[in-house]
């Protein structure tokens, strides 16, 4: 068994100069949902994650993440799925 992981981040809706959009969480479960179904891997478990300051994928990987008291931070609630990968 391959133990994996996928992130999936509120898609943004809107983007301005002094703020993002962001979709509701229900609409990130039926994207994370939808992956499932096509992909058809077996699920493990399916947490949410809050994420100070990522905006990405990439990001989220990090195991050294900071926040900063002297500026403002953006915390993102992302689904993760947890599954198993078939073997190679």
């Amino acid at each position: 068994m391959f133990l994996d992981y996928k992130d999936f981040f509120p898609a943004v809706l809107k983007s301005g100069f002094f703020s993002t959009e962001h979709e509701a969480l229900p609409a990130t479960v039926a994207r994370a949902r939808e992956w499932v179904t096509a992909s058809s891997v077996r699920v493990i478990s399916v947490e949410t994650v809050v994420l100070p300051n990522v905006e990405s994928v990439e990001d989220a990987s990090e195991t050294g993440i900071r926040t900063g008291g002297e500026s403002s931070s953006h915390w993102y609630q992302v689904v993760r799925v947890w599954y198993e990968r078939p073997s190679a």
